[in-house]
């Protein structure tokens, strides 16, 4: 049985720090996870995204491991994992995609705000893909709590208006799932993450002419 058969790969960065605080910025060696994590997502075949992100999980983890007080470097190594986890699509998937959600919490629980609460988008996104117990944790009264908490922090963000596109979408609230769209559509350019911002405007567009079609 596939864990993610059904599923959109959902969708996914660390330095030698003398010190961290709570609220650490993100550094070069996380923004080197973003970028990659974008590459591997946006421009490699999908038969190539399973061992390279594979790689990537192991990466973000040793940067983990260094940084243990960064929120940013707990968010990366969850969303590395929560797109790993898309890859594999099959029960293998079970174990990252539990360490994607344990990742997020951690980033959390560190600091609520890091990246704008980025860590809220993710979090939501993995209750309302992932299948609910006893195959696995998907909870859609959970991920709504979390995508609400990550509009208040981030309203314009790409990311968190895309994947509540794709939450309302799931819930069949078509009308609703494109304003969503058309909000990340429209949302700002985000500084050094191209590559992401163009792949995420493309998914949305095609989103966008799925529930346009439903509307019909």
């Amino acid at each position: 049985m596939k864990l993610y058969s059904h599923l959109p790969l959902f969708v996914i960065s660390g330095l030698m720090l003398l010190s961290f605080s709570v609220h650490a910025e993100v550094n070069t060696e996380i923004k080197e996870v973003q970028k990659e994590w974008a590459r591997i997502k946006y421009t490699l075949g999908k038969k190539q995204h399973e061992d390279a992100l594979e790689k990537l999980t192991l990466e973000a983890a040793l940067i983990r491991e260094k940084q243990p007080d960064n929120a940013d470097a707990h968010l990366w190594e969850g969303i590395v994992l929560s797109t790993y986890a898309g890859a594999i699509g099959t029960l293998r998937a079970l174990d990252a995609v539990t360490k994607s959600r344990d990742a997020l919490e951690k980033s959390l629980e560190i600091d609520p705000e890091a990246s704008k609460g980025a860590a809220n988008t993710y979090l939501g996104t993995l209750y309302f893909l992932v299948p609910e117990w006893p195959i696995a944790f998907g909870d859609l009264d959970l991920a709504k709590e979390y995508l609400d908490k990550a509009i208040m922090l981030n309203p314009d963000d790409i990311d968190v208006n895309f994947y509540y596109g794709d939450f309302l979408k799931k819930k069949k609230k078509y009308k609703q799932a494109e304003v969503f769209y058309k909000k990340a559509l429209s949302a700002p350019a985000r500084p050094n993450r191209e590559v992401a911002d163009e792949g995420r405007r493309n998914e949305a567009k095609e989103r966008l002419e799925k529930v346009l079609a439903k509307l019909k």
